[in-house]
């Protein structure tokens, strides 16, 4: 299972790429999930007339469903770190929930809004659908 990360808020290219560096190390670092996921660097497909290339996203392959939980909380974590928090897009199976905060109930509303959807996830999240 794949699930794709972004950022909003307005955070702008440079900020996204940073961004997304530095969850990426995040992820990577993280103990609950080494050998569970496969975590890569990329970059949105550019709007026409702009350019494109900047890293701006991080992929996520899963080993497991169990392993969805422990994403989305390092995510929420990773998120509450930072001094100014962005907005992160999590996508999973074509839908899409907004990480706003970093509280439990938000980990809860997304895999929730995920397991709605028909993509089968553990207990619980906390996120917009878009």
């Amino acid at each position: 299972m794949e699930v794709r990360l972004s950022f909003g808020g307005g955070v702008g290219e440079a900020g996204a790429a940073e961004a997304a560096v530095s969850l990426y190390r995040w992820l990577v670092a993280e103990p609950e999930l080494r050998g569970q996921v496969r975590v890569s660097l990329g970059a949105e497909q550019p709007e026409p007339g702009h350019m494109g290339g900047a890293l701006d996203l991080v992929n996520v392959v899963l080993a497991n469903s169990i392993a969805l939980g422990s994403l989305v909380t390092a995510v929420a974590t990773w998120r509450g770190s930072r001094p100014r928090p962005p907005q992160i897009r999590l996508e999973r199976d074509g839908v899409v929930v907004t990480l706003q905060d970093a509280s439990p109930e938000a980990v809860e509303r997304i895999l929730r809004v995920w397991n709605e959807n028909g993509a089968p996830a553990p207990a619980a999240t906390d996120g917009d659908s878009e």
